[in-house]
């Protein structure tokens, strides 16, 4: 008697056995074979991420949610989660995008201290999402990844992973491999001269010595970007004397959003009131959210070079750098652009530093410094400083070369990115190389807003892409050269409207003012309608049995074997009408950090 929808068989039929029992042929005259499964079947996986900031904890919150059948575990080299605001922790660090947009989707929080936020509490953000989902299973931290190799006979990536607490190396096995180590994270010392002979305390500000107390104390800070911005105005109060350089130009402009921030863009605190309103009325909060963000959404207008919108806001970030210099000419002169629109590199929201570069006790060159020497340094006109304290604020590696070998088919990553002009999939992989995911790699929208939802939606890209390459026995998937290649033609004629294009130096550009434009060519709603789905149209396919329909297997489907409504497409009761469940389910969205499960 067949099994019905109203009792289901205890077990699945020994499928492998029919076909000797019946009869029924099982391979073809040219060797292709059935494959004795049901159709949709999800066969095993396992997926490695790089990195445990908010890609790693984003994919551990998504991953068992959406997926079956799938094992995971996330490497960092730190030893905490947390990413880049684990790393960067020296005075002042904070997010230029509003609080309540730099958070998840799925995990609001109605209690920020401030409408700009610190590193160390967005940090601690990401620590209570980890302990709170129970995320922490999924990371193995102190461990490093040195090295990942795909197999093509076996269609899977060998990590190479070393553990830190005892140096051993070890290999582990995915069929997909998500490199979400990001792009500032490689930080690098200034070429100067004599840098490694200064006997004072020296430090990065990614690598910045919690505690250094700077209280009375002779600083240098070297470089203007925007840690530099930020560390400038947070010490300037504290120490005795303070030297900093301003070498080439830029647009020192409010936060972000700055409709909603305090008087003239300035941070402020939320009230406990506020905050109590907002945990417990989930919907006034999400349209605060919505209005902050709906702001943000319209500044990509300030970017396309000609428009009144690029005008007015170049304009009034003139006007106000020149009021916050005040008597300082040879500042302006050297620090305002005139050669390039604002945009041309990320904006830099420098509350108080302009102010503080006109203090009595702070000296501002407008030339190179000559050399660093034991004590301090020698400036331009040779005379000899002595400082207790170097800052080195001095950004990053952007060359987005990772930073181990990353080998498939005949192709390191590394070298590929060293020789050529950076080239990705819409910034989610990588030309012919396969089953490699990007969280956010050359031409994404890096200067787009925040970062958090557009990693959902990349990620949320990714698990759909795990689950058909599970249900449709795929081996491999790799992005079309040519698709790449019509992507970048797009935005490489697009880019040329916006300011990006400019003549500046920016990290857009690889750091170089010449360097090939690697940024998203729209705004942050044309990425996300980008990414809305799959393109699945973009790749090429190898199958585990060579057929791409091999996964119809014994010409049963899963849903006939486990219990599922047989008839699901005439509708249902709550959705009339011949429609299709959807699938993948939407991804989870809404809850809010401090309500009670199930509210």
């Amino acid at each position: 008697m067949a099994p019905s929808a109203e009792s289901p068989p205890s077990r699945l039929p020994d499928f492998e056995s029919l076909p000797k029992r019946y009869g029924w042929p099982t391979a073809n005259e040219k060797g292709y074979q059935l494959m004795e499964q049901l159709a949709g079947t999800e066969r095993p996986l396992r997926v490695v991420h790089i990195g445990a900031g908010a890609s790693g904890i984003c994919l551990a919150k998504f991953l068992p949610e959406r997926l079956n059948n799938v094992s995971f575990t996330c490497y960092d080299k730190n030893a905490d989660i947390g990413g880049t605001w684990l790393e960067n922790r020296y005075p002042g660090c904070a997010c230029d995008i509003p609080s309540v947009n730099y958070q998840f989707t799925w995990a609001r929080n109605p209690n920020w201290s401030k409408f700009y936020s610190e590193a160390h509490e967005i940090w601690q953000y990401f620590k209570d999402i980890v302990d709170r989902f129970g995320l922490a299973r999924h990371f193995k931290l102190s461990h490093e990844v040195i090295g990942a190799y795909w197999k093509e006979d076996t269609g899977v990536w060998e990590v190479q992973v070393k553990d830190l607490n005892n140096g051993k190396v070890f290999v582990d096995k995915a069929e997909i491999l998500i490199n979400g180590s990001g792009v500032l994270n490689h930080w690098e010392w200034p070429r100067i001269e004599g840098l490694l002979d200064f006997k004072g305390v020296k430090c990065h500000t990614a690598n910045y010595p919690e505690g250094l107390d700077l209280s009375g104390k002779r600083v240098a800070v070297i470089g203007i970007g925007s840690s530099g911005v930020q560390v400038i105005p947070k010490i300037a109060p504290q120490v005795s004397k303070l030297y900093t350089w301003v070498r080439s130009p830029t647009w020192i402009t409010a936060g972000f959003a700055q409709k909603f921030a305090g008087p003239n863009g300035q941070n402020f605190e939320y009230s406990t009131e506020q905050k109590e309103r907002w945990a417990d009325d989930h919907e006034e909060y999400l349209q605060y959210c919505k209005e902050v963000e709906n702001e943000l959404n319209q500044r990509f207008k300030f970017i396309l070079q000609g428009t009144p919108e690029a005008a007015a806001a170049q304009d009034f970030s003139t006007k106000e750098m020149r009021k916050k210099l005040g008597e300082r000419r040879d500042i302006m002169q050297k620090l305002i652009p005139s050669t390039f629109q604002l945009g041309c590199r990320r904006p830099t929201p420098g509350n108080g530093f302009l102010e503080a570069l006109t203090l009595p006790h702070v000296t501002t060159f407008t030339e190179q410094i000559e050399r660093i020497t034991e004590t301090g340094f020698i400036d331009h006109e040779g005379k000899t400083h002595e400082v207790d304290v170097i800052i080195c604020a001095t950004g990053f590696n952007t060359s987005w070369v990772p930073r181990f070998p990353i080998v498939a088919r005949g192709i390191n990553i590394q070298d590929h990115y060293r020789d050529n002009p950076p080239i990705s999939y819409i910034s989610s992989g990588v030309p012919k190389i396969p089953n490699y995911f990007t969280s956010f790699g050359p031409y994404g929208p890096h200067g787009h807003g925040s970062f958090l939802p557009i990693v959902e939606r990349l990620l949320h890209n990714c698990l759909t892409m795990v689950q058909k390459v599970q249900v449709e026995n795929i081996k491999s998937f790799a992005p079309k050269p040519e698709a790449c290649e019509a992507f970048i033609e797009q935005a490489q004629l697009f880019l040329k409207r916006t300011a990006f294009s400019g003549d500046c130096p920016s990290w857009f550009k690889q750091g170089r003012r010449d360097g090939p434009l690697s940024i998203f060519p729209g705004s942050r709603l044309t990425f996300f309608r980008l990414h809305a789905a799959p393109r699945y149209e973009d790749f090429d396919y190898t199958y585990v049995n060579g057929n791409r329909f091999g996964w119809l297997g014994n010409g049963f489907s899963v849903e006939e074997y486990d219990a599922s409504d047989l008839s699901y497409y005439l509708g249902t009761r709550e959705s009339p009408g011949a429609l299709l469940p959807a699938h993948p389910p939407p991804l989870p969205h809404g809850q809010v950090i401090g309500a009670e499960e199930g509210e």
